[in-house]
C-alpha cells in the first residue's frame, strides 16, 4: 500500500508521541494534474557553488538594481560583477548586524546603504561612494534604509527616528525632516516597505505609515493601522510579495511568525515552529539576531528564517503554507547547523546567496548539489507515527518511490545510496542503518527497497541521503500485516 504521508513537512510536537516529523533539506510539492497515484512529492532544496570569494568576511547584505549587483563583505562595498569578479566600491563602518540597500534608480541614480549606524549613498553613473550628511554636517544615524516615492527613508532605532532625505537625492538629509514615535512606547526596531506603505516594528507593537502627502514631512501613520504585534528580531522582517512576514514579539511573549493580512498580523507559524523557537529563547539562546531573506523559484516562493545561535534554519512555503528546515552539515560533530546562505539578490538571472560566516558569495540552484564551503547536503525526511490501535505491526517491507538511475559517471554519486533505519517506540531511541542502491548511471528500475524488518506497535522511519545528485522522492509504498493486541 502506499505509505500515508511519506510526504510532509517538519513537525516535532513537544511530547515526541504525538509528531517527530521532520523535512530537511527537501520541501513539498503537490502534483497539481489529477489521476497520478501520489499527489505529493519531496523535491530538493537548492545547493550552491561558489561565485565570487573576498578575502574579508562575512557577507553582510546584497542587493541588485538595474543589472549591477552590490554586495558588503566585512567593511567594504563592493560591486559584483557578471564574471564573479568583485570591485571594491568603499568603505562602511562595521558593526555585527547585516547591512541593508535600497536604491532610487530611474530618478536619482543612487543606491542608499546601512550599517554600522550610519548611512552612506552610491552613485551608479559616476561609482562614487560617501557617507550621507545630513543639513548639520553630522554622520546620519541609521540602522535600516528603504526607499518610497522619492525619498530614502533611514530608521534610527536608538531614539526610534524616521529620517527622510530630499525628493531624488540621498546626499541631503535635512535636519527637521523627520518624526518619532509617539502611537506606541515602545521603540521602533525595524522597517520594512511594502506596497507602498512603510511598516514600523517596535519591540511590542507596530504600526503602518504612508504618503499622506503633508508637509513638511510627507508620511503619516494610518489610521486604524496599529498592530498589538511587535518584532523580537529587527531584520527578521521581508517583504514577501506584496505582504510582510517578520518574528513578532508582544507584551505576551515572543516567537510567533506572522504575515501581514492587510494591516492585522496572521499568524503562519505551526505549533511545532513556534515550540522550537520559543525553545531556543528557553535554553537560553538569543532570537533576536535571527535574520531572514526571500526568494521564488519554480512556484515556490520562500521566507528563509536563520537563526544562527540556535544552529537552525526554518523555511516557511508561502506556496504550500508548510514549513521545512534547512541546515549546513557539519560532519565533523555530527549535526546540522544554520544554513549558511543568509542574504540573496537575483542578478545576472540567477539567484546568489550570500555565506553568514565567509566573504563568498554563491550561485544557489536546483541544478548544484554541494552546500556552502563545499561540502555535502544532507537531507532527511523522518515520517509519520505508524500505528494501529496499539496493535502489533509487521513489517514485509519498506520501500521509497524516487527517481532511480540517475548516479554519476564517476566518483561520489556514481553509486547513490540511500540510509534507512527506523524507531519502534515512537522516535526515543533508533536502531542501526541500512543502506541500499538509488542505482547507477541509466539503471532507471532499480528500487530502493527494504525487507524483513520485524515488528513495532508504533513504528518511524527515517531516510537520509548526501550523494551530490537530484534527490526526488515521490513516495513510499509500505507493506505490513497486523498481529495481536499489546492489551
Amino acid at each position: 500500500m502506499i505509505f500515508p504521508a511519506f510526504v510532509g513537512p517538519s513537525y516535532v510536537s513537544q511530547s515526541p508521541k504525538a509528531a517527530v516529523q521532520r523535512c530537511m533539506n527537501w520541501y513539498v510539492e503537490q502534483i497539481e494534474a489529477p489521476g497520478e497515484p501520489f499527489k505529493t512529492a519531496l523535491f530538493p532544496t537548492p545547493g550552491v557553488a561558489t561565485f565570487a570569494t573576498a578575502t574579508e568576511s562575512p557577507v553582510r547584505g546584497m542587493i541588485e538594481q538595474n543589472g549591477r549587483c552590490f554586495t558588503v563583505i566585512g567593511q567594504t562595498f563592493y560591486e559584483v560583477k557578471s564574471d564573479g569578479t568583485l570591485t571594491n566600491r568603499g568603505t562602511v563602518t562595521v558593526d555585527t548586524n547585516p547591512a541593508t540597500f535600497a536604491a532610487n534608480v530611474d530618478a536619482g541614480d543612487e543606491i542608499f546603504v546601512t550599517s554600522g549606524q550610519k548611512g552612506y549613498i552610491f552613485t551608479l553613473s559616476t561609482d562614487t561612494f560617501a557617507e550621507a550628511l545630513d543639513s548639520g554636517g553630522s554622520s546620519l544615524g541609521v540602522e535600516q534604509g528603504a526607499f518610497l516615492d522619492g525619498f530614502f527613508l533611514g530608521l534610527d532605532n536608538t531614539t526610534s527616528t524616521l529620517k527622510i532625505s530630499d525628493a531624488n537625492d540621498g546626499t541631503t538629509w535635512p535636519a527637521l525632516q523627520f518624526a518619532q514615535r509617539t502611537a506606541g512606547s515602545d521603540p521602533w526596531q525595524a522597517m520594512v516597505v511594502a506596497h507602498r506603505d512603510i511598516w514600523l516594528f517596535g519591540q511590542q507593537t507596530s504600526e503602518v505609515w504612508y504618503n499622506a502627502g503633508t508637509s513638511p514631512f510627507p508620511f503619516a501613520p494610518i489610521p486604524g493601522a496599529f498592530l498589538e504585534e511587535g518584532i523580537v528580531a529587527p531584520f527578521s522582517a521581508q517583504r514577501f510579495g506584496s505582504t510582510v512576514v517578520w518574528l513578532g514579539s508582544s507584551e505576551e511573549g515572543a516567537g510567533v511568525v506572522y504575515m501581514a493580512d492587510g494591516y492585522n498580523p496572521r499568524r503562519i507559524s505551526t505549533h511545532a515552529v513556534e515550540f522550537a523557537i520559543q525553545g531556543y529563547a528557553r535554553d537560553g539562546i538569543s532570537i533576536s539576531d535571527a535574520v531572514a531573506f526571500t526568494y521564488q523559484e519554480d512556484g515556490h516562493v520562500f521566507y528563509v528564517l536563520n537563526f544562527p545561535s540556535a544552529k537552525a534554519t526554518w523555511v516557511y512555503d508561502g506556496t504550500t503554507n508548510l514549513w521545512h528546515e534547512r541546515g549546513t552539515w557539519n560532519s565533523d560533530k555530527v549535526e546540522y547547523q544554520a544554513w549558511r546562505p543568509q542574504y540573496h539578490a537575483y542578478a545576472f538571472n540567477k539567484h546568489l546567496v550570500g555565506d553568514r560566516e565567509l566573504g563568498t558569495i554563491y550561485e544557489m540552484g536546483l541544478d548544484k548539489f554541494t552546500d556552502a564551503g563545499g561540502g555535502p547536503i544532507r537531507r532527511m525526511r523522518r515520517t509519520p507515527h505508524l500505528s494501529l490501535d496499539d496493535n502489533w505491526l509487521f513489517y514485509n517491507s519498506f520501500q521509497v518511490v524516487l527517481d532511480a538511475g540517475i548516479g554519476l559517471t564517476s566518483g561520489q554519486g556514481s553509486d547513490p545510496q540511500v540510509m534507512m533505519r527506523w524507531s519502534s517506540d515512537g522516535g526515543q531511541t533508533w536502531g542501526n542503518e541500512h543502506w541500499v542502491s538509488a542505482g547507477k548511471i541509466g539503471e532507471f528500475g532499480t528500487r530502493a527497497l527494504w525487507r524483513r524488518l520485524g515488528r513495532g506497535y508504533d513504528r518511524v522511519f527515517e531516510v537520509a541521503v548526501t550523494d551530490p545528485v537530484p534527490w526526488r522522492m515521490i513516495g513510499a509504498y509500505l507493506s505490513m500485516g497486523q498481529g495481536l493486541s499489546r492489551i
